[in-house]
């Protein structure tokens, strides 16, 4: 029996996580799924100022700005600040890899390899 091996990325680790689960479920002749982070953690940005410019029309021909400045902390973070790339590793037999490759496509996998 004969291995063959499918790589995968995904905008977030979340979403290679149901991916791999949905192949596991589906496909069978699975040996192993692998969700690897890429690239770097986040930034903490707690402790750091958050600057929000104001416009205000004063009188209908007059503006004026106000600038508001709060502090950040983890609860109110964009969720785009937490998103990590991820690559899905799978390992399967080679008779099986057609049906892995459907289902990476169709979960939104990018730039998806077979070696």
């Amino acid at each position: 029996m004969e291995l063959c091996r499918l790589r995968g990325e995904y905008e977030a680790v979340e979403l290679a996580e149901l991916a791999a689960g949905r192949i596991r479920r589906s496909v069978r002749g699975v040996q192993r799924t692998l969700v690897q982070p890429i690239g770097k953690a986040v930034q903490s940005l707690v402790g750091k100022q958050h600057y929000t410019l104001l416009p205000a029309n004063m009188r209908m021909s007059n503006y004026q700005t106000a600038v508001m400045v709060s502090d950040i902390s983890d609860d109110i973070l964009p969720e785009p600040m937490y998103r990590r790339t991820a690559e899905l590793l799978i390992l399967c037999d080679k008779e099986t890899a057609g049906a892995a490759e459907a289902i990476l496509h169709a979960t939104g996998a990018m730039k998806v390899r077979k070696s």
